[in-house]
């Protein structure tokens, strides 16, 4: 069965509301049903759910979808996961061949946690591990905390594992598949870990994906080492040890974030359990998109080093990108969260008071770390702190940044704002002429207008077709919503048009949005303002393009061409201000 007929049958097989209340508790207002959005911290209920519809969209974040992407969005993770989940829990036959990819990374997870025991087992039985445990005890690690996260030991030798996996027939190509394992030049295999403290890496559903390994000898370089990507294992979406924290973050409301193993370890270990590390590799995007769904409040703890602050600052950009306001706790430069952790020897409340007491808000973070910079050279320290708070797209947040840079630096507060990216801003939807998301261009917004007009009254569509729409998106092939119209268009074309249903998730996404926004109290005057946009847009795009011509035509030294194209550019400038004239 292709996957969008899947698509289909599983959205007919589920009542959105039924799937939704199993996570929401919702309550019925007019014909739709509302709720605490799932997805964002939220006093104020603004997630609602059409059950006529069978969609769900949130007024506060903007997520929107149908029963599929919730699900999907709910247990984090993939569209494909999602849709292959609820056909198995709605009885749906699916040709075997679809979980081939689905069972061939089952089968990795399989040997992974199947490592993870055998290294875990290495720690406790294996003759050379007892400087591996003393090392841990020294660390503060009890015996408990090494259960949890099944810490493990991989021995000097480096053929430990190998020949583990040797035993089991097809499983040493998958160990190299892997990266545990490596192929040497005389064709025998060798471990990736020899003489280190494993430290499995979990996702959010408990599965083991990956390894990290701290050196025990203090001249092994690299210190730390980890496992190559893997059709199971993304650096970018994976945290240490989220999915034994997500529970407390969720609970707390708030979250704490290191860099290392230890970093984390030393915090749970002292009954911080709200905290996730990065697995050796940077902060992402998709890193703060995961952590934004358990909570919007984070305390940055990273080392107290240059190397450190200067990751505080990349990490505080990220964050403000998807609209959270981090505070960060400053370390002096000799210390980082473990030792300084294990140094205090506080546990619990007492250890939560004093870093609550340490933290600081971004802005004040960012001030103090170019205190001395900004005194020597004021201009070019502004531009690198502007850079780091340039993603901020909220406007809210964006203000206040705004006012506190203006009172801190003793600027007038329209002038840091100039130094922000030129985007438009927040005004309503109705018009054309009009912004409604910070985020997005005037030119989206007006397209996404259109999208929603057509969506409407797709029986109006001539009538935009014949002012030139499809011309004008040939002119705009990277807009989301020029892409999402570019399919709409292709539907009403057909005899029999499907405009309720869409395979594609981010056009489920806009759909969703667009069925749930109130239809235009003013349908002529909107298609009116819809045909002059189209129009104007055309000539400008049409204009551009004969000029550009033009100038390739003058480097060529084209006569008879560059008369051609003036006569048109010509008669286009006269065209333009006829429409200027009109509209």
């Amino acid at each position: 069965m292709p996957l969008n007929d899947l698509f289909e049958q599983v959205k007919n097989s589920y009542d959105i509301v039924e799937v939704v209340s199993n996570y929401v508790k919702l309550k019925r207002v007019g014909r739709n049903f509302v709720g605490l959005c799932p997805f964002h911290s939220e006093k104020t209920p603004s997630f609602v759910v059409s059950p006529e519809k069978q969609i769900f969209k949130c007024f506060g974040c903007g997520i929107a979808g149908d029963v599929v992407t919730f699900y999907m969005k709910i247990k984090g993770i993939s569209f494909k996961e999602a849709l292959l989940n609820l056909a198995e829990k709605a009885g749906i036959h699916v040709d075997n061949r679809v979980f081939i990819e689905k069972k061939r990374q089952s089968e990795l997870v399989e040997i992974n946690y199947k490592i993870a025991k055998f290294y875990h087992h290495l720690l406790y039985f294996h003759e050379s591990s007892e400087k591996a445990r003393e090392y841990l005890k020294e660390r503060g690690i009890s015996e408990e905390t090494i259960k949890i996260f099944l810490l493990g030991f991989a021995p000097y030798e480096g053929r430990v594992l190998s020949g583990y996996l040797r035993s089991f027939k097809e499983e040493l190509k998958k160990g190299e598949e892997l990266g545990v394992i490596k192929k040497g030049a005389d064709g025998s295999y060798i471990d990736l870990f020899r003489g280190r403290i494993v430290f499995p890496i979990f996702n959010t559903k408990g599965e083991c994906v990956g390894f990290g390994g701290r050196a025990l000898e203090k001249d092994e370089e690299p210190k730390y080492l980890n496992t190559p990507e893997s059709k199971i294992y993304k650096k970018s979406e994976v945290l240490y040890g989220l999915y034994q924290a997500k529970e407390f973050i969720k609970k707390e409301n708030i979250g704490f974030l290191v860099e290392g193993y230890f970093d984390f370890l030393s915090l749970w270990e002292k009954g911080i359990r709200n905290v996730v590390a990065t697995c050796g590799t940077a902060l992402t995007e998709r890193h703060v998109k995961i952590l934004k769904k358990l909570s919007e409040n984070w305390i940055i703890f990273y080392d107290g080093d240059l190397a450190g602050k200067k990751a505080t600052l990349r990490a505080i950009s990220l964050f403000l990108k998807e609209s959270i306001f981090p505070r960060c706790v400053v370390l002096s430069e000799e210390d980082d969260p473990d030792s300084w952790v294990r140094k205090k020897g506080l546990k619990e409340k007492e250890l939560l008071n004093e870093l609550q007491n340490m933290s600081t808000d971004a802005i004040s973070f960012v001030l103090s770390f170019y205190k001395k910079d900004y005194q020597i050279n004021p201009s070019k320290t502004f531009k690198e702190m502007i850079e780091i708070f340039k993603p901020v797209e909220d406007p809210i947040l964006k203000n206040q940044i705004v006012k506190e840079l203006s009172f801190q630096l003793g600027l007038p507060e329209n002038e840091i704002f100039k130094c922000f990216s030129q985007k438009t801003p927040v005004l309503k939807e109705q018009s054309l002429e009009e912004n409604s998301e910070i985020s997005e261009s005037k030119e989206d917004i007006c397209f996404k207008i259109i999208a929603q007009y057509l969506v409407n009254y797709p029986e109006d569509f001539p009538i935009l077709e014949e002012v030139g729409l499809t011309k004008l998106l040939e002119y705009n092939n990277f807009s989301k919503y020029t892409k999402f119209l570019k399919y709409l268009i292709e539907e009403l074309k057909k005899k029999e048009p499907k405009i309720d249903y869409v395979p594609d998730l981010e056009f489920q996404e806009i759909l969703s949005d667009i069925l749930l926004n109130p239809p235009f109290e003013e349908k002529e005057e909107v298609l009116e303002q819809i045909k002059r946009f189209i129009s104007r847009e055309l000539a400008k795009k049409e204009l551009k393009k004969i000029a550009e011509n033009l100038k390739i035509f003058q480097s060529q030294g084209a006569k008879e061409e560059i008369e051609k194209y003036l006569w048109l550019l010509k008669n286009s400038l006269a065209n333009k201000r006829n429409s200027h004239i009109n509209s």
